[in-house]
């Protein structure tokens, strides 16, 4: 370590150590999650909630204006669901932070 003189005007004439060369030798590996990653996992919650809840109104069909339509159109959370699932999981497999 080094020592430096004060300044006069910095509270006195004495001298005090510098820390100049006190870093860790070992340098460290930095492991960034993408945040596609997060995405993923966010769209994967949504997909399953939203899945769930189309699933549950099959036994319990809500007063709706699409009663009248076809099964397949008449249930868009099971469909909004399955997609944000699929896609959800398709992020978080693609962007799974690797062990080093």
């Amino acid at each position: 370590m080094e020592e430096k003189p004060k300044s006069v005007g910095a509270g006195g004439g004495g001298a005090h150590r510098v820390a100049a060369d006190l870093e860790d030798s070992k340098p460290r590996d930095h492991h960034m999650i993408p945040v596609w990653f997060f995405v993923g996992v966010i769209l994967l919650m949504y997909g399953v909630i939203i899945l769930g809840t189309g699933i549950y109104e099959f036994s319990n069909p809500p007063l709706e204006a699409l009663s009248g339509m076809p099964p397949a159109i008449r249930h868009p959370a099971v469909w909004w669901g399955t997609l944000l699932t699929a896609i959800g999981g398709i992020y978080v497999y693609l962007y799974m932070p690797k062990k080093p």
